[in-house]
């Protein structure tokens, strides 16, 4: 399932969150439509729709590394710091998206449409989502492990 959610970071549009969104609101909601519920707020800054979506989310998968990266992410910018360390702590021991799997299963999917040149105007978009996600992935967690840092850097300073 985390290839699926991950493949859609890659290719869903903000113009799908309202249909995410009501889908969620009047079906029971699946772990893919949160995920893309949370993805795309965050995606439009709306810190605490994002945060909800994710919680939600990590109630079926409490390991999920980009739900957690999104809640996380979401309470730092609202300066919810506290609310954010116990997500930030197990965002740092959770196990980061394989990009390269995602990028391969692109590339297998879109073999015959690299024959033409917007085939391949395409697919280089998509490598280059694909490359800026796992750089998010990668910032989300020096963030998060920087906030456990000060946080114990506090707590000995108080301790001592």
């Amino acid at each position: 399932m985390s290839l699926l959610t991950n493949l859609g970071r890659v290719v869903a549009s903000e113009e799908i969150l309202p249909s995410v969104d009501e889908s969620i609101a009047n079906e029971p909601a699946t772990s893919l439509m949160l995920m893309l519920s949370a993805d795309l707020h965050w995606r439009r800054k709306e810190w605490q729709a994002a945060a909800d979506a994710a919680l939600r989310l990590l109630e079926e998968r409490p390991k999920d590394f980009h739900a957690l990266s999104i809640v996380a992410t979401s309470y730092g910018h609202l300066q919810q710091f506290d609310a954010a360390y116990p997500y930030a702590e197990r965002l740092a021991l959770a196990t980061p998206p394989r990009w390269k799997a995602i990028k391969t299963l692109i590339a297998l999917l879109t073999f015959f449409k690299l024959a033409t040149a917007k085939g391949r105007a395409n697919f280089r978009n998509t490598m280059l989502r694909c490359d800026q996600e796992a750089r998010a992935d990668r910032d989300a967690l020096v963030w998060a492990q920087e906030l456990i840092s000060v946080r114990k850097a506090a707590n000995d300073t108080v301790v001592a």
